[in-house]
């Protein structure tokens, strides 16, 4: 088929795909606004990505100055909804029932070990199953814990006789600058946001991709699909996906416009090649699809294959648990996962401003993860549907 033959049947295969969404929009509707839905729902379930107000019990066994000086401290704290109990058994029984994240202790003789220079320890026992919010409450209760214990010492410091000066210097022997990049106010909108709602859109532009073929298997019209395609298989699968991946790609950008403009958390990178990940991390979703479908059996088992494919790939990303930490085949399926290198190439441009030379590998392994699918694929899935569809083998190109 000449050229411009095959761009005439890649047209028309597209205005056969754009009047099936004319008339059965409920395809649509599922499988490309979906995603979008739950982007936005994710988006309001974050709210402002930070942790405030979580209840935490206080038991107070000390009934000091210093204790309540410690207890008005972790008041003050906005991560932190202080809720009294008289003793441990009845705050660690509303733990246990859910009512609080976690329990903080001033055990019985803590001022006077204090005081007497030998030390003590406040107790606090949290709930490490809620990961993020015991993780928060750590380090919210060290940071109170830490500056009360620096105003201890500059005051001790004072009454010695060292002065200001002294006293900054016993506190500041170390001390440290960080720098949170791209999250400088630790907002978990930030970080679960940056990740979920990328994952969502991959999941259902897979599904979307794989519905959008087998649509033709199961209304039977497979030949119809290949005659408007003039028995060309390249344009029939080519006039199918464009308009799919097109959507794709732009929801793509909705997701960065509403991450960078609405959220304001602005790259420190290529927004150009932030896209360009993205596009081209929906181009090895489509070419997955189509080996899926051509390896399957039939149209339910392609779209649990699509299924088993996209929704567990975040947790293989490395956003949660370091691709380093991992065993070394679980490193490797996750290498094998578009989306693991999707957010590798985000965090690139959005904190740490790498450069198209330093981004290499990931577009080394995108059009890897791309060309092997469509080696393998294409030439299947022509013989699979040859084979199953058509009798004559002159019927298809």
């Amino acid at each position: 088929m000449k050229a411009a033959d095959w761009l005439k049947a890649v047209g028309q295969c597209m205005r056969r795909e754009f009047a099936c969404w004319c008339r059965k929009p409920g395809e649509i509707l599922f499988c490309a606004y979906a995603p979008v839905f739950w982007m936005l729902v994710v988006w309001g379930l974050l709210g402002d990505g930070v942790m405030t107000h979580l209840p935490v019990g206080f038991v107070d066994d000390d009934k000091s100055h210093i204790s309540r000086k410690i207890e008005q401290a972790l008041a003050a704290n906005r991560a932190m909804e202080l809720v009294g109990h008289e003793n441990m058994a009845v705050a660690l029984g509303a733990l246990r029932a859910g009512e609080i994240y976690g329990v903080v202790n001033v055990p019985f003789g803590y001022s006077r070990d204090m005081l007497a220079g030998r030390g003590s320890s406040i107790i606090a026992y949290l709930d490490e199953n809620r990961y993020a919010i015991a993780g928060t409450l750590n380090a919210e209760i060290s940071s109170v814990l830490s500056a009360l214990g620096n105003e201890s010492l500059f005051a001790n410091a004072l009454e010695t006789g060292d002065g200001t000066a002294g006293a900054s210097r016993m506190i500041s022997v170390v001390h440290s600058d960080f720098y949170a990049l791209g999250n400088m106010q630790y907002s978990f909108l930030a970080f679960l946001g940056a990740s979920l709602m990328p994952g969502v859109i991959m999941v259902g532009a897979m599904l979307g991709f794989v519905t959008a073929i087998l649509r033709e298997d199961w209304q039977k019209e497979v030949r119809p699909w290949l005659q408007s395609a003039q028995g060309s298989f390249s344009a029939a699968l080519t006039g199918k996906m464009l308009p799919h991946y097109a959507l794709y790609c732009f929801i793509f950008l909705f997701y960065m416009a509403i991450f960078c403009g609405q959220g304001g958390f602005s790259p420190a990178g290529s927004l150009l090649l932030w896209f360009i990940f993205g596009c081209a991390c929906l181009a090895v979703f489509m070419a997955m699809a189509i080996l899926f479908v051509a390896i399957a059996p039939n149209w339910r088992f392609a779209l649990v294959l699509a299924s088993g494919y996209a929704a567990p790939a975040l947790p293989f990303t490395g956003f949660s648990i370091p691709l380093d930490s991992m065993g070394e085949y679980a490193r490797l399926f996750a290498q094998c996962l578009p989306l693991t290198w999707l957010l590798e190439g985000q965090a690139q441009q959005w904190t740490l401003g790498s450069s198209v030379a330093g981004s290499g590998p990931i577009f080394l392994a995108f059009f890897l993860l791309f060309t092997i699918p469509c080696i393998i694929g294409f030439p299947l899935f022509k013989w699979v549907y040859r084979r199953r569809y058509l009798k004559n083998a002159g019927d298809a190109a």
